[in-house]
């Protein structure tokens, strides 16, 4: 049997100075070069404070496009337009913070470069890490501060339940004209799950057709018309949960009804003492808008006159006939 004997190379000593023995640990400690916090943008990223880089002061709010988007369901639209608005002052607090914790980690001894010896490339590394950690929600805070509006749901254009369109014609008004118009505005009304028949809303609708537009047509829209909270007419929540699976239902008790020519502004409106529900339209973050009778829309965008300008309304007026709002799950 062979054993194997560890051998010293031919030429080399063993002994005096050249015997092997143990050495201790070099006293060295290595600069960390490839660690994520030793970057600017580590330093900032391992801090995990949330920052609020979109402002919105107290007298902020959403302008009318925005709320026309939010209306809509489009909510994808209405925060990108609320993020451009807010850019330049998110992009300068990013900078700030950025610039603060960098000279704050160099006064601690963690980081050994001041903002000013960054590159251009490393800054915009720690900004970005502070745009990660951003919190705020400018579209909620707008939300907040934006006022109850003057809103509009359209039953439908009652000229298209004529039974025969010669009764759009304000001339043919004595001669069947009216009866034919009283039957097209029951027939939405009663869509809507309003009682047609009983006394006090037959006296609004024979009110309507005597003091609404004289000629009907497909610009002739039955409205309702209220005052109250954005939040409640919208068709589409922005956050998915449980209790806004379903369609938004707006019940309103006592309705303020609007018969209005959005063409020429000749209009006429009354309050009836009779429920009715709106079911609006839900749609997708990437879908078009609902049709004017499955969504509500501010009375400055009813594609064409609104109520306000047309009889310069005082609005909270219209503020006990807002509905109230509920998702049908």
């Amino acid at each position: 049997m062979t054993e194997n004997m560890a051998r010293q190379p031919q030429g080399i000593p063993t002994g005096g100075q050249f015997a092997a023995t143990t050495h201790a640990e070099p006293d060295v400690t290595l600069e960390e070069g490839a660690g994520e916090e030793s970057t600017a943008a580590g330093i900032i990223a391992a801090n995990q404070a949330p920052v609020s880089l979109r402002y919105v002061s107290y007298d902020d709010r959403l302008t009318e496009d925005q709320m026309n988007m939010i209306l809509s369901g489009q909510w994808t639209d209405a925060e990108n337009d609320v993020d451009e608005n807010f850019a330049d002052n998110a992009y300068e607090e990013a900078i700030t913070i950025a610039r603060t914790e960098i000279d704050e980690a160099v006064e601690a001894g963690t980081f050994d470069r001041e903002w000013d010896d960054l590159d251009p490339d490393e800054q915009d590394e720690a900004r970005h890490a502070v745009e990660e950690r951003d919190d705020s929600d400018p579209i909620k805070d707008l939300l907040r501060n934006t006022p109850d509006q003057l809103m509009r749901t359209s039953l439908g254009q009652p000229a298209e339940r004529l039974s025969e369109p010669r009764w759009a014609s304000g001339h043919r008004m004595d001669d069947g004209g009216f009866t034919a118009r009283h039957d097209a505005v029951a027939a939405l009304l009663k869509d809507a799950g309003m009682n047609a028949d009983a006394p006090e809303v037959r006296e609004a609708i024979e009110e309507l057709i005597n003091e609404g537009p004289y000629d009907w047509h497909e610009a002739v829209d039955l409205d309702l018309i209220w005052y109250g909270p954005l939040e409640d007419a919208v068709p589409t929540p922005r956050g998915e949960s449980p209790e806004t699976d379903g369609s938004k239902v707006l019940e309103f008790a006592t309705p303020h009804v609007l018969l209005i020519d959005r063409m020429n502004g000749s209009g006429h409106e009354v309050t009836i003492p009779a429920p009715l529900k709106r079911t609006l339209t839900r749609v997708g973050y990437d879908d078009g808008e609902a049709p004017r009778t499955g969504r509500a829309y501010l009375d400055s965008n009813a594609g064409g006159y609104g109520w306000d300008s047309v009889a310069g309304v005082y609005k909270p007026a219209y503020k006990d006939g807002a509905p109230s709002p509920a998702w049908n799950i």
